[in-house]
């Protein structure tokens, strides 16, 4: 993928995009949201119904770059918050390293509905009767208590550091003790210039301002998808991240807690994979990320199974990847993989 900007005014922003079919796109968005107005090429037929599957993807491929190349070169608010990297990485860093109780305050509903599925508990929330369990697709939306314009630029400086990079690897891997918090805490103040007695105490979740309560997505006989919403809390903002999780069976609370770091680090690999690039080394991680994109890797060939941990990896999309892809994130050493 290649991108450049080519026009700017004082409400939209142009771009030309090359993907990864050696088709150019010339797309057209507006600054404020990201919403594309114009998209020309001469690739594919403009009629979506008429494309093939690749086709279209790499269309959307190229859509999907052309918010992100905006929003990293200029700063503009052009990514869906869903499809932020640096948005879901705060919130990867705010849960990796909570305590058991903390665990409970957040993510018990969780827990507890998981339990009622496999035991005799209570469930947290009510599904249709006709869905099954292993259909159903629990979600949580989290918010993270770092003020918006200074988040991207702090999840960059926390990631550059190996000490951050390597006790996120201990949150995810289930042979090692998870991180107390401490070298994050103490990473965040440097990184901050805030006296170390300030600082929120991660362990404790204290970087988590709220979460909303549980919602449970799930597809019909026809294909078609429901959602069931479950209650915000009262932030008149976005959240960080959506958590999106299939039902399993945690041996405990720190379980969960490292399978929802894990999950959230899956979705910042399919945020890079989307647009027809290769993630940074950190998160070249397998295992379930977006439900969307599980979906497309489940069912087309288009791309390899990376929500699935035993699958062998043909590409991780490197040769389509400009240098300067990740700014500060180019830096960052690798996590172990699973």
């Amino acid at each position: 993928m290649k991108s450049e900007i080519i026009g700017e005014d004082k409400k939209d922003i142009g771009t030309q995009v090359t993907d990864n079919n050696d088709v150019v796109h010339q797309i057209e968005m507006h600054k404020s949201n990201g919403e594309i107005y114009a998209h020309e090429q001469d690739g594919y037929p403009d009629d979506p119904d008429k494309r093939t599957v690749k086709g279209n993807e790499h269309v959307n491929q190229a859509r999907r770059f052309a918010k992100y190349w905006v929003a990293r070169e200029c700063g503009y608010d052009t990514l869906d918050w869903q499809r932020n990297p640096d948005r879901i990485t705060a919130a990867a860093l705010a849960i990796a390293p909570v305590t058991s109780a903390a665990a409970e305050e957040y993510f018990g509903d969780f827990a507890q509905q998981f339990a009622h599925i496999h035991g005799d508990a209570e469930p947290a929330v009510s599904v249709p009767d006709e869905i099954r369990p292993a259909d159903v697709v629990y979600q949580k939306d989290v918010y993270v208590g770092i003020d918006e314009p200074a988040l991207e630029s702090l999840t960059g400086d926390l990631l550059e550091t190996d000490e951050v990079i390597a006790a996120l690897g201990r949150a995810i891997d289930p042979t090692e003790t998870r991180p107390d918090g401490t070298v994050l805490s103490d990473v965040l103040a440097d990184v901050t210039g805030i006296d170390e007695t300030d600082v929120p105490r991660l362990h404790d979740g204290l970087l988590i301002e709220d979460v909303s309560d549980l919602h449970v997505h799930w597809d019909d006989a026809a294909g078609q998808y429901h959602t069931q919403w479950g209650e915000q809390p009262a932030i008149d903002r976005e959240p960080n991240a959506r958590i999106e999780i299939f039902e399993f069976d945690p041996d405990s609370l720190d379980d969960l807690t490292r399978q929802i770091t894990r999950h959230l680090l899956c979705q910042v690999r399919d945020c890079y994979l989307r647009m027809g690039i290769a993630p940074p080394e950190p998160f070249r991680l397998l295992g379930p990320g977006h439900h969307d994109a599980g979906t497309w890797y489940e069912h087309y060939d288009f791309y390899d199974r990376y929500h699935d941990p035993t699958a062998e990896i043909s590409t991780w999309y490197e040769e389509y990847t400009p240098d300067d892809a990740y700014g500060v994130l180019s830096t960052r050493s690798a996590m172990s993989e699973p």
